[in-house]
């Protein structure tokens, strides 16, 4: 039988308009951020052609055209997550997809230090996936990761890519803090969330719903030395 429908409370229901605000205007960003972001780095590089080959002024163009290079591409992974329309697929190897994600979770990785480590089998085949929905997905489990281990005096977080019965297998643990046992049922149910206001509650059940909408699955499995969760897209 069918578990019922859970209804949403006026509060849950306001909050989730805030969180659809919050997502067109982070979409807005990323669209209106690039001409401006052009114009810096054309204007640096003018002066860096005006600037003889040995002027110490070059050191600081550099700096200044890698950070808003850093920026442009922020905004562009932005503006992919934030694309709600796109429904396009395209051939991806695992690597492809956790590179990417790394990349947009790689500031939060430096403070406190969280070592990484990942794992991709050789040879592995390609999967055929909606890019940006899947790394929004696996950036939200990295986030999760990261939170978790804040307190922990070992910090590491596990990427595992593999192929198990037609399906690449995407594994990612951490050494964080662990999900009580009493919490593990509700950890997809939208809104739910152990860290307060500091999160929305939508992580895991945005990413249920991407992996299920690519007829794939989602298990999570915690103990006090950390969590796990389990990816598997079909081939």
């Amino acid at each position: 039988s069918q578990s019922p429908k859970r209804r949403f409370g006026a509060e849950e229901l306001v909050h989730f308009s805030r969180l659809m605000t919050v997502g067109e205007l982070s979409a807005c960003f990323a669209h209106d951020v690039v001409n401006p972001l052009t114009l810096i780095r054309t204007q640096v590089r003018l002066l860096q052609d005006a600037l003889p080959a040995d002027h110490q002024l070059r050191v600081n163009c550099n700096a200044i055209d890698g950070a808003s290079r850093q920026i442009q591409e922020m905004t562009q992974r932005l503006g992919d997550l934030a694309d709600k329309t796109s429904h396009s697929l395209e051939s991806c190897e695992a690597s492809e997809l956790i590179s990417d994600a790394m990349r947009f979770v790689q500031p939060f990785l430096r403070s406190p230090f969280i070592a990484v480590q990942v794992q991709v089998g050789t040879g592995l085949p390609v999967i055929t996936v909606n890019r940006g929905q899947v790394v929004h997905a696996i950036v939200n489990v990295f986030r999760n990761s990261v939170d978790a281990m804040v307190n922990s005096h070992h910090r590491l977080l596990s990427v595992n890519a593999s192929v198990l019965r037609e399906h690449m297998r995407i594994v990612i643990s951490d050494t964080g803090c662990g999900i009580p046992s009493r919490d593990l049922p509700r950890v997809f149910d939208p809104l739910f969330t152990t860290k307060g206001h500091d999160s929305a509650g939508l992580g895991l059940y945005i990413t249920k719903l991407v992996i299920e909408e690519h007829r794939g699955s989602i298990e999570i499995h915690s103990i006090n030395g950390g969590t796990t969760v389990m990816i598997s897209l079909p081939l």
